[in-house]
């Protein structure tokens, strides 16, 4: 076939193929605008002179780039949706709460001391705290402290002799096994506590397989906070 029966047998698509070629467009993406095979539009570049030269190349990779670009930009809105939709649907089952002074002072309690990422996460070396919101979290949202929630103390380095009674009493006021703590170490220097007998550590829990149950409660109480704004 000749360039000059190409042209007279299709020029209009010729062109086309030629003007997306120059804009960057791969063999596939020419077949999907013009309905063109691969090996014509092959055969129609190559005699236009635009086969995979340095320049095209650069092109689809610039285009490659802008497409990952829009791509990876819709994907972070379908999350942000998604999980904006999460935490309304969340809302909505927990509204019939929101008069519960033990749900409120749970909510206030993850508000002061609680991560502010988008899992669950509450520390505090006072047990009664975690006691209390360890029962918030079981009794709100149908967890389990043996198998929904882990467990964690972090325990200056200076208070190794004490690991067995640190981890006890730990076991004692949580009502957990033994094996259910991690423990970690801290290295930073302490000044006047390695004789003090009440020190327990840093205790944390972290709810498992609920990647933003901290967002929903924090959305919770911002809805709370607001009626004591206009007190």
């Amino acid at each position: 076939m000749t360039k000059g029966s190409i042209r007279r047998k299709s020029a209009a698509i010729f062109k086309a193929v030629i003007s997306l070629r120059k804009k960057g467009f791969s063999y596939s993406e020419i077949k999907k605008e013009t309905g063109i095979a691969k090996s014509t539009i092959n055969n129609w570049l190559t005699r236009a002179g635009l086969t995979l030269s340095k320049e095209h190349l650069q092109i689809q990779a610039k285009k490659k780039v802008e497409n990952h670009a829009i791509a990876t930009e819709a994907s972070r809105i379908i999350r942000l949706e998604r999980k904006e939709s999460d935490i309304q649907n969340f809302i909505g089952l927990q509204k019939g709460y929101f008069n519960d002074p033990f749900y409120n002072y749970g909510i206030a309690l993850y508000e002061a001391e609680g991560s502010k990422g988008t899992g669950c996460k509450f520390s505090n070396s006072d047990y009664r705290l975690i006691q209390t919101f360890t029962k918030f979290v079981e009794k709100y949202f149908h967890l389990s402290r043996r198998a929904d929630i882990s467990f964690s103390v972090y325990i200056h380095e200076a208070r190794k002799q004490d690991l067995g009674k640190i981890l006890n009493f730990w076991v004692d006021k949580i009502g957990i096994n033994k094996n259910q703590i991690h423990v970690y170490w801290k290295k930073n220097k302490i000044v006047g506590r390695k004789k003090n007998s009440d020190y327990v550590g840093q205790f944390s829990l972290r709810v498992m397989g609920e990647s933003i149950l901290g967002s929903k409660m924090l959305a919770i109480s911002d809805i709370i906070l607001r009626k004591f704004e206009r007190v």
